[in-house]
């Protein structure tokens, strides 16, 4: 497997559930952070669910950015993902296809640790 290219950090500023207009449950969660290479990151990462999986332990997922360089830069990252419940405790193993504003292409894998509040891995160029 390849080395990572950097990591991201970030703890998390805000929960939100909503229902969609098709009746599903929306779960956003806001996280602010740094990640190596890009600086500070502003990202929010979305779950859609039926009602009937509220429960579930595994899904697809959304992810967006925005992010300030160092250089004091605007770039933005969107990805499509999963998560997957990490046993019986309240942390989820996040794999995400990032897609930057940029042009450039990544990989992200990261654990939402729900109880500590933080969002945090590795980041993989593609």
């Amino acid at each position: 497997m390849a080395e990572p290219a950097g990591e991201f950090k970030s703890k998390r500023t805000g929960f939100t559930l909503t229902k969609t207009a098709d009746g599903q449950i929306q779960q956003t969660t806001s996280y602010e952070g740094t990640a190596t290479g890009f600086g500070a990151f502003f990202g929010t990462m979305t779950l859609t669910q039926p009602l009937e999986e509220a429960g579930a332990n595994s899904g697809t997922c959304t992810w967006i950015a925005k992010v300030i360089g160092e250089d004091k830069s605007i770039s933005a990252d969107l990805a499509d993902g999963t998560w997957e419940r990490m046993g019986s405790d309240l942390r989820f193993k996040v794999l995400l296809k990032n897609n930057l504003s940029d042009g450039r292409k990544l990989r992200c894998e990261g654990v939402a640790d729900s109880e500590a509040g933080t969002f945090e891995g590795q980041i993989y160029e593609i």
